[in-house]
């Protein structure tokens, strides 16, 4: 390790002059918005460079040789551009150059090209948002709903059956690592383009190697004119039932300079939080909130549930405040900054019951039935930045840090019963758990990128490091009656302390030398050294003394993990211009688990593995509108410290908990096909995916059943209850498959989105030593119609459809088949004198759940208002939530280890009277 940093620090001092380069950018001549993908040529004689022009519009041809030379600039749907260009010993600067949208000339009239709606460039495909009309007051949210193969559901924003998992805006992060929080924030009318990539990591996009890493992104490219001044709204209101909702979105943008503020306060469940804001996610086996639909959180382990922290009008009663900050700018022309910052506090109330059935062995199974009340409060304070600096034109730094800060407390009330087949009590619960949580994080990575004189030659190397600590203290009063020949009471009063702390430091060097025109290599090394330290206090009330002051040692355990891994790859690229490229990477991976136990017996173990991981993909464009792409990649899981730390949770002492020293690593392989498809003349666009993978070695559940009294680890398995552990059993497989197809439909002036889709997995568990294999078969089809007609009437009609086939090879009496169908439709109008009435309703369809579980329901929602003031800036209108009232929560959880069917607390009928005020104030270009 020592030997690579010096080297990397030698490396760092390389700073070597270039030949002369020509560079420029290429943007669109009516809004300025840059082109991807454009292709640049430079001719001299017989000799030709290329280049491509990168997502911000930018290209660069270096190591030419003074003379004259004619360059020539092309672009799907657009005129080429032709000029003569003389290179002298110097980098020549041409700026912008704007290519116009093509046209057809017959003898007296100059036809603009048919409005083009998508088009797919290289990786790229991008929609024109002047084809999609929304309302004056439509968000990005609303614009991006209506392009083929983008979803938003339950806060989460797909793309092309990926989760997005960043939105730039110009090639710019914007608000982190929350999509959904930048599209609700940004107006539609500053929108020029959307963009769906895989954005490669800051090494690959560099050196052009494809090192698997790729994040789904969405890029917004701005209008001319739009992206200089100021815009947002405030608004407030107040209903029925104390309902009430105020915010404000602030936006200040001057060219390189970029300001956002927003702010939130409301009691109706609207909270566009990020995963990671939430300390409970995090699965710390300190626990805390609600469980994660197997057993319950809080004292001892668990972990928040992150979807009922997310956007979902189903899901709890959710009090949210929030503030966030976003800011972008550029310096000295060589400095790059974006960072971020929020503060949410969100407090949630949840009513819910579950009914699982637990396979035990073949054709017997366990009822539990549960009732829960609980409250929680949590709080976030998240920092991220990204700071880059062109050095000069051979060198630059990229440093990304992050900090973030979070609290999390609970009160949670439940109860439950177990039942056997026959209908008798096994036992019952009643139980009362109190959690709090603190955690704290802090993390960055550097990377320095240099390239070479000679083309294709680079070098990067990156370092970084991330600390998270996490501390919680828990209550647990438990009175636990178990039935059978001798009935037996249980009262259980402790209070524990964990305290779990972990640092991950990572290296990285990256170096390409260019074999030929066509073709490179690269070598690489990459480092992971993870150090985990989880501590876990139990201590029983002791009635003599009356405090808690017994450490009681079958439920305290003291445990260390480290988990390192040495990767070295040697990868080779070929291209042919942007129709072809190959990428194979033969990764070569030396991983070491080391684990210590000190408390409260001591032992430790030490696993080494060697392992082959190729990595291969290939693109071949057929034509600028169709391409196709083929991956492969490979790749190995550790089991984390909550699953490796021996010591038992008995949040719930019906369904016990504990991890397995023993665990090894996973080792898992993917092969995906994607393929797009435009046609701009006709307007239609066409992508498929397919993938498939193969985990060996799989981490999955053994869940015991106690036939009779057995103690394990010192804890009483009392008969009729359940222990989960993991363990490396078998091998898991999974397919899926997307499909969309968009297409206008002229009659009724509006677009027609269509996807298909299909998932379907096998994964094998134990079940009281006895192998159950349970294979899950979905389809899913949807549909979306999209008004295009004004920015006067819009509206959206959608159906989504899904059929699931669930087959347990251990207890086929609990296979079953179910459906669940949403079908939505949303129409707003608008009169040119600013009244305005919108509805929207949506028919949601369960069937084959089981009695008492099946539904069919519609949520009504509608408002009515009116815009005044100057431009019509303000509104103030009534919103009805739920008219009907008739919202319901209904989820089915199939595991390979239970089947539970869940319903939970929803807000229901209410009325909402808001004032909302626009600001738009554009200063041009």
């Amino acid at each position: 390790m020592r030997g690579i940093l010096t080297l990397s620090l030698c490396l760092l001092s390389l700073v070597l002059q270039a030949q002369s380069t020509l560079k420029g950018q290429v943007v669109d001549a009516d809004d300025q918005s840059p082109l991807i993908a454009a292709t640049v040529k430079l001719v001299q004689g017989e000799q030709v460079h290329a280049a491509l022009s990168d997502e911000k519009g930018n290209f660069s041809i270096p190591d030419l040789q003074p003379g004259m030379y004619f360059l020539q600039i092309s672009s799907v749907a657009y005129s080429p551009y032709r000029k003569r260009v003389q290179m002298k010993d110097e980098t020549v600067d041409l700026g912008k150059i704007a290519l116009k949208v093509e046209s057809i000339v017959t003898d007296e009239v100059n036809v603009k090209a048919k409005q083009v709606r998508v088009e797919v460039k290289g990786d790229t495909t991008q929609f024109n948002a002047d084809a999609y009309k929304v309302n004056v007051d439509a968000t990005a949210e609303d614009l991006v709903k209506k392009m083929p193969g983008i979803q938003i559901e339950g806060g989460q924003v797909k793309a092309q059956g990926e989760s997005v998992k960043k939105v730039l805006i110009d090639g710019k992060e914007f608000f982190g690592d929350d999509p959904s929080m930048a599209l609700k924030n940004l107006p539609a009318e500053i929108i020029s383009k959307i963009e769906v990539f895989d954005r490669k990591s800051d090494q690959s996009q560099f050196s052009g190697f494809d090192d698997g890493n790729t994040d789904k992104t969405i890029n917004i490219v701005t209008r001319s004119g739009k992206s200089n001044g100021e815009f947002g709204k405030v608004y407030a209101g107040y209903g029925t039932d104390d309902r009430y909702s105020a915010g404000a979105n602030m936006n200040y943008f001057n060219g390189d300079s970029r300001l956002s503020l927003i702010g939130m306060s409301n009691n109706i469940n609207q909270q566009n939080f990020a995963t990671d804001d939430l300390l409970g996610a995090l699965g710390s086996s300190g626990g805390g909130g609600r469980r994660g639909r197997g057993g319950r959180g809080g004292f001892g382990g668990g972990g928040a549930n992150p979807s009922d922290f997310l956007v979902n009008g189903q899901g709890g009663i959710n009090k949210t405040h929030a503030i966030g900050v976003n800011y972008i700018d550029k310096w000295f022309d060589k400095v790059s900054f974006s960072g971020s910052y929020f503060f949410n506090e969100s407090n949630n109330q949840t009513l819910d019951s579950l009914e699982r059935t637990t396979f035990i062995d073949e054709g017997t199974n366990q009822y539990y039935t549960e009732n829960g009340n609980q409250f929680s409060r949590n709080l976030n304070h998240r920092l991220s930045g990204r700071i880059t600096y062109d050095i000069n034109k051979t060198n630059s730094i990229i440093f990304s840090p992050n900090v973030s800060f979070q609290t999390f407390h609970s009160s949670n009330l439940f109860a439950g019963e177990t039942l056997d087949d026959f209908g008798d009590l096994v036992n019952t619960i009643s139980s009362d758990q109190l959690s709090n949580m603190k955690g704290f994080r802090f993390g960055g990575d550097l990377l320095f990128r240099h390239r070479f004189e000679k083309r294709g030659r680079t070098f990067s190397v990156g370092v970084g490091k991330n600390d998270n600590v996490s501390n919680s203290e828990g209550e647990l009063h438990s009175e636990n009656v178990y039935f059978g020949s001798d009935q037996s009471n249980q009262i259980i009063n402790q209070v524990s302390g964990d305290s779990t702390r972990s640092a991950a430091y990572t290296a990285r060097i990256d170096y390409t030398e260019p074999l030929s025109e066509h073709s490179q290599l690269r070598f690489s090394y990459q480092g992971r050294f993870n150090d985990n330290n989880a501590t876990k206090r139990t201590y029983d009330f002791n009635p003599d003394t009356g405090e808690y002051q017994s450490v009681n040692n079958t439920l305290s355990n003291s445990f260390l993990n480290q988990y390192d891994t040495h990767t070295e790859g040697l990868s080779y690229r070929y291209f042919k211009g942007r129709d072809f490229m190959f990428i194979f990477n033969l990764n070569f991976q030396q991983a070491i688990l080391k684990s210590e136990q000190t408390f409260p017996i001591t032992g430790d173990f030490r696993r080494s593995f060697n392992n082959v991981l190729p990595f291969a993909m290939i693109r071949y464009a057929f034509s600028k509108t169709k391409n196709i792409r083929l991956f492969y990649r490979s790749s190995t899981n550790a089991p984390s410290i909550s699953q490796l730390q021996n010591v038992v949770n008995n949040s719930n002492p019906l369904q016990l908990k504990a991890g397995n020293p023993d665990l090894t690593q996973e080792t898992s392989h993917n092969l995906s096909l994607r393929f797009n498809s435009t046609n701009p003349e006709k307007a239609t666009s066409l992508y498929a995916y397919v993938t498939g993978g193969l985990t060996n070695n799989n981490i999955s559940n053994a869940i015991y059943t106690a036939k009779k009294d057995t103690l394990f680890r010192g804890v009483l398995l009392a008969k009729g209850s359940q222990l989960t552990l993991p363990v490396n059993y078998g091998k898991a497989w999974q397919m899926s498959s997307f499909l969309t197809y968009g297409f206008p439909l002229a009659l009724i002036k509006s677009n027609l989105n269509f996807n298909l889709g299909m998932n379907y997995s096998t994964s094998p568990s134990l079940s009281n030593d006895q192998e159950n294999v349970s294979k899950n078969l979905g389809i899913n089809s949807g549909l979306v119609i999209g008004s295009n007609i004004s920015q006067y009437f819009d509206f959206t009609l959608s159906y989504n459809g899904a059929y699931n086939i669930i087959n347990y090879s251990l207890n086929p009496t609990m296979n079953s088949n179910y459906y669940t169908q949403t079908v939505n439709g949303t129409i707003k109008w608008t009169s040119k004198s600013g009244f305005f009435i919108q509805t929207e309703g949506v028919n949601i369809l369960y069937k084959g759940l089981g009695e008492g579980f099946d539904r069919n329901f519609t949520l009504l929602n509608g408002s009515i208002g009116k815009k005044f003031l100057k431009k019509q800036q303000a509104e103030l209108k009534i919103t009805s939530f739920d008219l009907l009232n008739q919202n319901t929560s209904l989820a089915r959880n199939a595991t390979n280890s239970y089947v539970e069917d869940s319903r939970s607390l929803v807000l229901n009928r209410y009325f909402l009277l808001t004032f909302t005020y626009n600001i738009k104030n554009f200063r041009g270009k």
